[in-house]
């Protein structure tokens, strides 16, 4: 049996962070879970140990989740992101999807947690070996 993918989850909303932790821990088998209300603690956490998957609020105070995204991508900390977003205008840019984000990737609060998981589960077999 593999080790659980290591799963990171950034939001300024403990209410949000503590609902994502819920649901995800029924499937602890799969994924080891942490969670940072910031950015700026995220990134200092990866540092520490590397996430497989980044579950990233896009409107964080400080460092916002696209600036975290390109920065953890950038020093090999995470190399998967799903968004989680309560900006309904929010779209890709170039940027992002250089680094191989897709619309698929974007999860608009509230979100199905089915297709949150099977997007993650995606994410994780579809990406090459953990970092």
């Amino acid at each position: 049996m593999s080790a659980p993918a290591r799963i990171m989850i950034i939001d300024d909303e403990e209410r949000i962070r503590q609902l994502l932790l819920d649901f995800l821990e029924d499937y602890d088998d799969e994924f080891g879970l942490r969670s940072c209300e910031s950015a700026e603690e995220a990134l200092l956490e990866l540092e520490r140990e590397q996430a497989d998957l980044c579950i990233v609020d896009m409107r964080l105070p400080g460092m916002d989740g696209q600036a975290f995204i390109l920065r953890a991508h950038e020093r090999g900390l995470c190399r998967r992101f799903v968004l989680h977003t309560g900006s309904m205008d929010f779209s890709l840019n170039r940027e992002l999807e250089a680094i191989g984000l897709e619309e698929a990737d974007i999860f608009f609060k509230p979100c199905d947690m089915e297709q949150m998981l099977a997007r993650i589960r995606h994410r994780l077999n579809s990406n090459g070996a953990r970092p």
